[in-house]
């Protein structure tokens, strides 16, 4: 299946309005309690740069700043700030991304369903889902 056809530019910055379940989430894939805390933050923005297939998002909570970049179809690996690496490969169907990841011997869903209004994020872990929203500012 091809990944082409039209698709909303993403590029743009994107302000969290809501969240269902996440620190659980965050819980299930082994993410420490600091960490945990500081990536469930209420206040937090999204910036988004889009170039053909390479994204490059950078979240901003009031106590940190993590970048994450991926090219669609194409593996890549990061780490979480406890040292943990996980890989992940995106890819996208129509007005979502797909992101598959391997955190050690777990894997989870994340997928983004963008429209001209924000950012729908489900989160699929461990016997757990959470949801969190984002409304574009720019």
């Amino acid at each position: 299946m091809s990944d082409s056809g039209a698709f909303l530019d993403v590029t743009g910055t994107y302000e969290l309005t809501g969240s269902e379940g996440y620190e659980e989430y965050l819980e299930s894939i082994g993410v420490d309690p600091t960490n945990r805390k500081d990536m469930a933050s209420a206040q937090q923005t999204v910036e988004i740069k889009q170039v053909g297939d390479f994204y490059t998002l950078t979240t901003t909570t009031p106590a940190k700043k993590m970048t994450s970049q991926f090219t669609l179809g194409q593996e890549y690996f990061e780490l979480y700030d406890d040292g943990r690496q996980y890989h992940g490969i995106c890819r996208r169907d129509g007005g979502r991304v797909i992101q598959q990841l391997k955190v050690g011997g777990l894997q989870t869903t994340v997928l983004r369903d963008f429209s001209d209004e924000g950012i729908e994020i489900t989160f699929m872990g461990v016997n757990t889902a959470a949801k969190r929203t984002y409304k574009r500012l720019s």
